[in-house]
């Protein structure tokens, strides 16, 4: 029999937890720190002394239900209503409602002893294997009494760039409302989460029936089908043991693996303690000579089967908790509201596009996405080829710019419902020929830009032509950031240009100048500069500029460029032959971190051989500030200078033996330029890097990992 070692510092500790079988230890110790910067000391005090009541509440409800008979009967005794909340944009994140409802089985097969090797754990364990009596059932009614299939999909920015979850959240309340966490386990379902496969809270007094008490996991460790893989399955299962107050095995350390842990306990007495294992070695011994039972679906193990009957009653204890609102998600009462055991019928219809945003001449997949039972279906697609469709899944060509609505009406055999989107598909124009010089000159003040597609995902303040700022010119485009919140997302994106005439000899060049200020000196806003060869199917990012690198200066209050000192120029030569297509797109993403706002101007892709470069002014030989980092580097060098003049300026890789491995030439702007070197592609060694202007040189040395 173990000890029962939860004191109010663990308690505290379990707050909130996370797992991941590629990467760990948990973030457990990152979200506690977070809450613990939220709390004020009376505020802790309390929580620590609320933690520590819930666990005496924990252990007192399983002492006194140690003899229920319906323990072991078999039968369903809870049933909780579950929604997935998928967070994407665009891409595979997006995952089919094929593959919630495989997630959904998983869970149920894990928490009913029905997976196909229980009974294969180790003989030391079969007698403890527990059907937990627990199913999930996919929401069929919404928090307002509306018909769902218990999927919510948000297309938004959050899916990569979520923070600590809060961002997640918001941008699903934006667009369907508050699923209170006390009616739904809510489980969102993005590509990243802060670098684990899932997450979750404890109960707690603190969460209550918030939206976000509930459940974060990656699309590819969401079930076992689709973008997950068959180590996925039980990520969930792991992830709902958490939300029922199950810590890992090891107790609440921040990694597993370590002796430390078996100074721990797990508070459940038929759980061996254990150091935490990452591996399947079924029969590992770690703490005091006992088996440990790495089989559990609360290890880090690849070989999961089992909950223990110990950890059964835990979970039924948490179930029976007013803490954290688990007392009423399985009630009567809720499970008639969020309409769990209603009949499958024809209630909506809904469609989704493989893409939204396309080229002249390319198609589209497009999913039905209706429910609960579809057997007909009517498309109508304006500005598409063919304009309808009675395929369930059609794919639609587009050969004219434009903005086309999509209509879909489907038919159970006795009834129709129909869906339409307006403004659904955008087909970009015909690309552009080179050189792209934009100064934004002939755009109106606050205008539509047709040129650059705006993205404010946030319904905020939004990328804008202003006048009077301009770096050259009278115009540029201005991101009002002061006073927004942080973690917000802004960016535009250009329509196609066509780089496929482009040369090796030639080659290309992406420039830009902006001006920023921080508001206080720990802001960290970020600049990230994306480009595509896909027409904006997929994005690499090919530049980031972040907090210092992007202004060490700061403004306290709102702050306009007010001379071209404060501007900085940005040379990109990592515009690689494989991005020369025809329909090549720039994208401009800024991220807040509460700092100033940002200002952009001359936007120019040119081919590095052209002479009348629109950077070109008269050749100075001036450089002063001449820096280069990271350095070492890995795949791209950052070269800073600063130029008395516009002039035009060589900057060379050199290798020991006095070879140019990389040549480039930029059009230096007057002030702060820095150019990005992709290094990729170079062998590791030590090299120099030369900027040469007329007859004056600056060398530095440049390591090459």
């Amino acid at each position: 029999m173990k000890k029962i070692l939860l004191t109010c510092a663990l308690a505290f500790a379990t707050v909130f937890t996370s797992f991941s079988q590629e990467v760990y230890p948990c973030h457990t110790d990152e979200k506690q720190q977070e809450l613990l910067q939220s709390l004020s000391p009376n505020e802790r005090a309390q929580f620590l002394t609320d933690a520590e009541n819930y666990e005496q509440e924990i252990l007192s409800y399983i002492e006194a239900h140690k003899n229920d008979a319906q323990l072991k009967n078999g039968s369903i005794l809870y049933t909780i209503p579950v929604v997935f909340h998928i967070i994407h944009e665009g891409g595979p994140e997006n995952i089919s409602v094929e593959q919630v409802e495989n997630a959904v089985m998983h869970m149920n097969l894990d928490y009913q002893k029905l997976t196909a090797n229980w009974a294969q754990v180790q003989p030391e364990f079969l007698d403890l294997v527990a059907d937990i009596q627990v199913e999930f059932k996919l929401a069929k009614l919404d928090p307002n009494g509306n018909c769902t299939n218990g999927i919510t999909r948000t297309y938004n920015p959050a899916a990569t760039n979520g923070g600590n979850g809060t961002q997640q959240v918001n941008a699903v309340k934006a667009v369907h409302g508050n699923w209170p966490g006390d009616k739904y386990i809510n489980i969102f379902v993005a590509k990243y989460i802060g670098g684990a496969a899932g997450y979750t809270m404890y109960p707690s007094t603190w969460m209550g029936n918030a939206m976000n008490n509930g459940i974060w996991v990656l699309d590819n460790y969401c079930g076992g089908i689709g973008t997950a893989s068959s180590n996925a399955i039980h990520t969930l299962s792991h992830e709902v043991g958490h939300w029922l107050n199950l810590p890992h095995l090891w107790g609440d350390s921040n990694e597993p693996g370590v002796e430390s842990n078996c100074n721990i306990d797990d508070g459940v007495a038929d759980t061996p303690l254990t150091k935490g294992w990452t591996s399947c070695n079924l029969r590992g011994v770690s703490c005091d000579g006992t088996l440990d039972n790495v089989e559990n679906f609360m290890e880090y193990s690849y070989c999961s089967k089992m909950f223990t009957e110990g950890q059964k009653a835990r979970m039924h204890a948490a179930l029976n908790s007013s803490v954290g609102g688990r007392n009423k998600i399985w009630k009567a009462s809720n499970l008639t509201a969020t309409g769990v055991n209603l009949p499958d019928v024809l209630c909506a219809a809904d469609f989704s596009a493989q893409y939204r945003e396309i080229c002249v001449g390319e198609t589209v997949d497009f999913e039905d996405l209706s429910y609960s039972v579809v057997n007909g279906w009517s498309w109508e697609f304006e500005g598409g080829s063919p304009a309808v469709s009675t395929d369930a899944s059609p794919a639609i060509t587009y050969n004219t710019p434009g903005v086309y609505k999509v209509k879909l009406t489907v038919t159970d055999g006795s009834s129709s419902k129909s869906e339409v989107k307006n403004a659904y598909i955008r087909v970009l124009d015909n690309p552009m020929e080179l050189p792209l010089i934009e100064g934004f000159e002939d755009y109106p003040s606050a205008g539509a830009q047709d040129f650059w597609l705006i993205e404010n995902p946030g319904n905020n303040a939004k990328w804008e032509v202003v006048e009077g700022v301009g770096y050259t010119g009278n115009k540029a485009f201005k991101l009002a950031n002061f006073g927004q919140p942080k973690g917000g997302i802004d960016a535009f994106s250009s329509q196609p240009i066509n780089l496929s005439g482009v040369s090796l000899e030639t080659g290309m060049m992406l420039s830009f100048r902006y001006a920023f200020r921080k508001r206080s000196a720990n802001n960290a806003d970020v600049l990230k500069v994306y480009i595509s060869s896909t027409c904006g199917t997929s994005w690499v990012n090919r530049k980031t500029i972040k907090g210092t690198q992007l202004s060490s200066q700061t403004a306290g209050s709102s702050w306009t460029p007010s001379s071209q000192e404060d501007w900085v120029t940005v040379h990109m030569t990592n515009v690689t032959s494989s991005y020369w297509v025809d329909n090549f797109r720039v994208k401009f993403e800024f991220e807040s971190d509460g700092g100033n706002n940002i200002f952009i101007d001359d936007i120019n892709l040119y081919s590095g051989s052209q002479e009348d470069d629109p950077l070109a002014i008269e050749e100075n030989q001036m450089i002063q500030n001449f820096s280069i980092y990271p350095n070492p580097a890995d795949n791209i060098a950052n070269v800073s200078f600063a130029s008395i003049n516009g002039q035009k300026v060589n900057v060379d890789i050199v290798n020991m033996m006095g070879q140019i491995v990389q040549g480039n030439t930029v059009q230096a702007a007057e002030g702060e330029n820095l150019v990005m070197l992709d290094t990729q592609n170079i062998g590791a060694g030590v090299y120099l890097v030369k900027i040469t202007a007329g007859g004056t040189q600056q060398v530095q040395r440049l390591i090459i990992k």
